[in-house]
């Protein structure tokens, strides 16, 4: 038996060049037929943005600035010399005759009513209308009968004494000028005066108090290079309500502004008697306000952009239909307007483009 050969098929060397031909031919036809169909282009229809028609408020106002200043007047003209040692009234507090003020050099001092400003010591055996002050004060206080009639007697003696004995003060009969202030009337509302606190030295003739207003200015001050139609009211917020204020008077003051002075439409403080609940401190009486320059308006609105306007002025709103819906402006403000002649729910076409659409004549 011979030798067994190995039967071995050796591959033509041309089959790998004719399967890369094939290949080549598929991708050619491939490649053609993308390079000759036409490109798909995606049809788009040009569809008008729209708003829907919503309830709204609409109206244009301008920040104020507004604040409460409380006028004040010396309470009298005190004749005590010493250190102030005590301060007995509060800022804002209401003081009545007999009421104790402060203390110098720990002696009090008393609130009384006359025109007359303590100048002296009052002892028996002295006359003057400064007496017949001091005797109206021990009348109405209860310590002295009959009349005031500027003569101090026996009786103002034995008056002066009792009331000492309240005071807790030596019972010598002679009411010193330190002792007692006399203010044009009370009841009066006081803050203590600028500059007196307790362990100030105080002089004869020293104000130790003020007296308040009844009322204080509202004022509206508006920096220099703006402007306010003083014509045109300023709501005021005031203890929750809104006040309507007219301008009563105008100045300005040396930075250049225009300070406006507020009242009611009556005239009356815009505080009308809640004038207790604003602050003496000026940078913290500041209350929030405006001017309305467009009243405000409720009613159906849409953005400003969707209202179309015919030649002749006559406003309208387009449909998506196309159709012109006739309307009328009521208010404006903030971008929108409020109209009449359509209805909350609707849907309108923006103007620009309506314009587009050719259903728009243009503003």
């Amino acid at each position: 038996m011979g030798p067994v050969r190995s039967q071995v098929r050796l591959r033509p060397r041309w089959l790998p060049w004719a399967a890369a031909v094939v290949v080549a031919a598929g991708l050619g036809v491939v490649f053609g037929r993308w390079a000759f169909v036409a490109p798909q282009v995606e049809e788009t229809t040009n569809v008008p943005a729209t708003v829907t028609v919503a309830q709204m408020t609409v109206g244009r106002s301008l920040p104020v600035a507004v604040s409460a200043v409380w006028d004040a007047q010396p309470f009298g003209v005190g004749a005590a010399v010493g250190v102030l040692t005590s301060v007995d009234v509060a800022d804002g507090a209401t003081v009545s005759v007999g009421d104790r003020l402060y203390t110098v050099d720990l002696r009090p001092v008393i609130a009384a009513v006359g025109t007359v400003p303590a100048f002296r010591d009052l002892s028996q055996g002295m006359k003057g209308e400064d007496v017949a002050q001091l005797q109206r004060f021990l009348v109405d206080a209860g310590y002295l009968k009959g009349r005031a009639d500027g003569d101090f007697g026996a009786a103002t003696t034995v008056a002066v004494r009792a009331w000492q004995r309240i005071l807790d003060v030596e019972r010598d009969g002679v009411v010193r000028a330190g002792g007692i202030v006399f203010a044009s009337a009370l009841p009066a509302r006081v803050q203590v005066a600028d500059g007196f606190d307790v362990g100030t030295r105080v002089a004869d003739g020293d104000a130790v108090l003020s007296v308040l207003d009844a009322q204080p200015a509202f004022i509206a001050t508006v920096p220099s290079g703006f402007s306010v139609d003083a014509t045109l009211p300023i709501e005021v917020t005031f203890d929750g309500e809104t006040v309507t204020t007219v301008v009563a008077g105008s100045r300005d003051d040396q930075s250049g502004n225009r300070i406006l002075t507020l009242t009611r439409q009556d005239g009356s403080s815009v505080c009308a008697d809640r004038c207790d609940l604003v602050p003496l401190d000026e940078a913290a009486a500041v209350f929030d306000a405006r001017q309305v320059l467009a009243p405000e308006v409720t009613g159906p609105g849409v953005p400003a952009a969707a209202v179309w306007f015919e030649a002749g002025g006559e406003a309208y709103v387009v449909l998506p239909d196309g159709t012109k819906t006739p309307v009328t402006i009521l208010g404006q403000g903030q971008g929108s307007v409020v109209l009449d002649g359509i209805e909350v729910g609707a849907v309108v076409v923006l103007a620009d483009q309506a314009a587009k659409a050719g259903t728009g004549t243009g503003s």
